[in-house]
């Protein structure tokens, strides 16, 4: 009976040990496709003038300054906006790390093809806050068949900014 005992006990520990080294696999492979998702962090425009940027975002939208780097005409800076930031960076400053630049947003030209989109409960008097800021009006607050309230505005660089409640 001894012999028998042996064996199990022994195949037992073989199992035990095998399974805790796939658990241990296991814990590695999801740890890595962990530090493997991404998150939004911030979006980033660029813009002729970082400051009067931030400034006009402050006034229209209420949202609050992070901190603004300028050097050597160089600009870059970041507004608070809830989990991810808004940022701005200087002409200069992008054309120092994309060789050519890039195509900015004009207030005379169509915007460009996306949207920064700001959530409030009051979609009427952010709207109203930011034309008196200097935003240009695009579509007034409309309430959509999916019942969320949205209005557009274009910034004073030309970016299109959708005003929306927190979708139903």
């Amino acid at each position: 009976m001894r012999s028998i005992r042996f064996p199990i006990l022994f195949l037992c520990s073989l199992a035990a040990g095998t399974a805790h080294a796939q658990a241990r696999e296991n814990r590695n492979m999801s740890s890595q496709s962990v530090h493997a998702q991404a998150t939004l962090g911030y979006t980033i425009l660029y813009v002729q003038d970082v400051a009067a940027s931030l400034a006009f975002y402050e006034q229209a939208f209420g949202l609050a300054r992070r901190f603004l780097h300028e050097e050597d005409g160089k600009a870059y800076g970041e507004l608070e906006t809830g989990a991810a930031r808004l940022a701005f960076a200087s002409l200069k400053l992008v054309e120092g790390h994309l060789q050519g630049g890039v195509t900015i947003a004009a207030p005379d030209k169509p915007p460009l093809g996306f949207e920064i989109a700001l959530v409030s409960a009051d979609v009427q008097a952010l709207y109203d806050r930011a034309l008196k800021a200097g935003a240009a009006s695009v579509s007034a607050p409309e309430i959509k068949p999916w019942g969320q309230t949205v209005a557009y505005v274009r910034d004073t660089n030309g970016f299109l900014v959708e005003l929306c409640t927190p979708l139903p």
